[in-house]
């Protein structure tokens, strides 16, 4: 099936309520406590189409939304990714991977150099979370991996590589995993 990559703001309400339906279920599925509600997601949609903020949906055939990305300037020559929201029935497609490539493509364009983002481990899926991240913080990136589903798999994967944590920023044993790719 083909798809489309469209500017959030381009989209119309029903479209932008579908992402917001689908944002809440993939993050129920892989960070529980990021959002809330559908009112969180929602927040987070508007978010993405602030002034400076670079957001792409990815859309099928039918027009109906498979995932969404979005990008901006952090400082520098760096850009941030947050989030990539990939509907959980359509992850594993190349949807994730497109939407990523495409944001790249257009930080480099405006003169970005690296590309970072951020993913937490709240649930003991990676073999950072869980544990006292103090002791032998350097090793245990080196040897970072998935237990079990996480998207911390999907990034290095899509040539990410694990730049930093920080223990326990989501609660204890929770740490938050920086990521960053040279574009």
């Amino acid at each position: 099936m083909s798809t489309s990559l469209v500017k959030l703001d381009q989209l119309g309400h029903d479209v932008r309520e579908q992402l917001a339906q689908l944002t809440l279920a993939a993050a129920r599925e892989h960070s529980p406590e990021w959002l809330v509600d559908l009112d969180a997601a929602r927040a987070e949609l508007a978010a993405a189409r602030d002034l400076g903020v670079v957001a792409l949906a990815a859309l099928d055939v039918r027009g109906q939304p498979l995932g969404w990305v979005a990008a901006s300037h952090s400082w520098g020559r760096v850009w941030e990714l947050q989030p990539l929201i990939v509907a959980t029935d359509h992850q594993r497609q190349g949807h994730g991977r497109r939407l990523v490539r495409e944001v790249e493509r257009i930080a480099a364009a405006a003169g970005a150099l690296t590309m970072m983002l951020g993913t937490s481990d709240t649930t003991g899926a990676t073999t950072l979370g869980g544990v006292d991240l103090y002791h032998d913080t350097f090793g245990r990136i080196a040897d970072a991996e998935c237990l079990t589903s996480h998207p911390l798999a999907f990034w290095l994967r899509v040539g990410y590589r694990i730049v930093g944590v920080i223990p326990d920023a989501e609660g204890s044993g929770k740490p938050s995993i920086s990521l960053a790719r040279r574009l």
